[in-house]
């Protein structure tokens, strides 16, 4: 005799047997109990739920000559009858009997009496599949059946389901089942085969069955066929086709840190151990969502349906991300994944999707921009420190002190790099290169100092000062309704100076990235449109809130093309 599968040798013969759905099983042992059963049921819920198991054992319970606290005995001649397949409860499978003409079909055995039962009962599967003439048709017998006639439907989708139909039933909504629910009820069916998993193979088994039980006991089933009545987790991976944990989370940290290269390595791993990368990205893409809720949400482990331990390394994980990265990674993985399909060498656009996440400098869209700004922010940057000279014995008043340009500074026990030896044998050369500072950043910086600390205009700076910050709060108002992608470049942006018709515009230091990009020709038309509309005849002027040094190479990598460094 053939092997019958899992969850079919094994298919829960009473409600109490029925997990997760108590919501249910609780109300029909109710009626059955104390007679009062409805003509029409509507069971509802994601696969491998239990509507139909449900169905069936509510067939036996009604029928049942000798029923116990609402549930069937089994040992019964009408139990019996049924387990063997009596002609008084008939499946229909509306997804291949769909017509109008098997509806009428079905309401002429209605008209018949049971020929060993007490009730007949019909079990309609996946009955939104029913054309809109069969579900007019079947509309006034499930209204008014015979009273020894019970109908039972199921669906996956009830909005599909007529108005008209949904009201001519008692609704009852399956939950989708947790890992706990599912690893349980494994390990009981297991042990009655004389099998075992691992108990992370029965997690890894139960988050693949996406909360239904007939998955997860199928997926079972595929297991204890490569390896046997004894399974370890690796089986369990290799039979799924799977990464583990800590695959995941290698490829998740490169691709939030923006190294591509080390990105690009997991994925080859994964390609030369045989996985499907379909499979691969659906449980990257799930780890992501991981990670974004456990930086939005905190301590989630209900809504992740996960262990206690898995909840403390996303913590830990998503700690140090920043969540504008974690979103945009996101996306990019799932934009990849729903078109996977269409690429003959799925490999190349997982391969692009990874560098697009590491280097997000080329993408102009809004979640780019942030992602570029996070990393910026967050990524630690090399860079020359220099001795401080002791402070002088009688320092000069800082109101007499003036101020000079950062460029102008005496570079104090910085050692000389000539520029002819090569860095690399230069004695005590910086260990990375320092940006230069262009004319244009010069020539803006001086006119602001020079602007804002002239001793004729001293009195009458603080009111310049109040007046270029409500000039400028007035002008970002208007630049967001003119465009709210070039907003979003200085939305952090404060009016620092108003002298001669110039206004400074003082960006914070760490957003160096922004100014770059109001360098761009449409950005700066877009302000200039703005401060025209606040105050006509005055003109712009950009600056940090102070220069920084920072890693040439790594601002390049950060911004590409769009930056240029004399």
């Amino acid at each position: 005799m053939a092997r019958r599968a899992l969850y079919r040798e094994y298919r829960p013969e009473t409600f109490s047997a029925v997990i997760g759905q108590d919501h249910i099983t609780t109300i029909l042992k109710n009626q059955v109990r104390e007679n009062k059963l409805s003509h029409a049921y509507l069971f509802c819920g994601s696969r491998g739920t239990g509507k139909t198991t449900s169905a069936k054992i509510l067939s036996r319970a009604v029928n049942c000559l000798d029923p116990r606290e609402g549930e069937p005995c089994g040992v019964c001649t009408a139990c019996q009858l049924i387990k063997a397949g009596s002609a008084d409860v008939i499946e229909i499978d509306a997804a291949s009997n769909n017509s109008v003409d098997n509806v009428r079909s079905l309401i002429e055995q209605a008209q018949f009496a049971p020929l060993e039962l007490k009730y007949r009962v019909f079990i309609i599967d996946e009955v939104h599949m029913l054309s809109n003439a069969a579900f007019n048709a079947l509309l006034k017998t499930l209204e008014e059946p015979p009273k020894h006639v019970l109908f039972i439907l199921a669906t996956t989708e009830p909005q599909k389901l007529p108005a008209t139909i949904i009201s001519r039933c008692q609704r009852f909504d399956f939950h989708r089942l947790t890992v706990a629910h599912i690893v349980a009820n494994l390990s009981a069916v297991l042990n009655k085969a004389g099998a075992s998993i691992e108990p992370n193979g029965l997690r890894l088994i139960a988050r693949a069955a996406d909360g239904g039980m007939r998955d997860a006991l199928s997926l079972a089933d595929q297991c204890l066929s490569y390896a046997g009545n004894k399974v370890s987790e690796q089986d369990v991976l290799n039979a799924l086709g799977t990464v583990s944990y800590a695959v995941l989370e290698d490829a998740a940290g490169a691709l939030l840190s923006g190294n591509a290269e080390k990105a690009v390595r997991a994925l080859d791993a994964v390609v030369r151990s045989g996985r499907d990368l379909g499979v691969f990205l659906g449980d990257l893409s799930k780890h992501f969502r991981a990670l974004l809720l456990a930086k939005t949400c905190g301590d989630c482990a209900d809504l992740l349906d996960c262990t206690d331990d898995q909840m403390q390394r996303y913590l830990k994980t998503a700690k140090g991300a920043d969540e504008a990265r974690i979103l945009y990674a996101m996306e990019q993985i799932l934009a990849v994944q729903s078109k996977l399909k269409l690429f003959p060498a799925p490999r190349i656009p997982i391969e692009t999707a990874f560098l697009r996440i590491c280097r997000p400098a080329d993408d102009a869209s809004f979640a780019a921009l942030e992602a570029r700004v996070a990393l910026l922010e967050t990524r630690p940057v090399t860079s020359v420190v220099a001795s401080v000279p002791d402070e002088p014995k009688n320092p000069a008043p800082a109101s007499e002190q003036e101020p000079v340009p950062p460029w102008e500074e005496p570079t104090r026990d910085v050692p000389h790099v000539d520029p002819d030896i090569p860095p690399e044998t230069t004695p005590q050369s910086p260990s990375t290169p320092l940006r230069s500072v262009t004319e244009e950043d010069r020539a803006l910086s001086a006119r602001t100092i020079d602007s804002s600390h002239d001793k004729g205009s001293s009195e009458s700076a603080p009111a310049a000062n109040h007046e270029a910050a409500a000039i400028w709060e007035k002008a970002k108002k208007k630049i967001m309704e003119l465009n709210p992608m070039v907003y979003f470049y200085v939305k952090d942006t404060r009016g620092a100076a108003l002298d001669g018709g110039v206004l400074s515009v003082e960006f914070p230091a760490t957003q160096e990235s922004s100014m770059i990009g109001m360098k761009n020709a449409r950005n700066l038309q877009v302000a200039k449109d703005a401060i025209e509309a606040a105050a006509p005849g005055t003109e712009l002027s950009f600056r940090l809130a102070q220069l920084m040094n920072e890693n040439e190479e790594k601002l390049k990598e950060l911004f590409g093309s769009s930056l240029t460094i004399n």
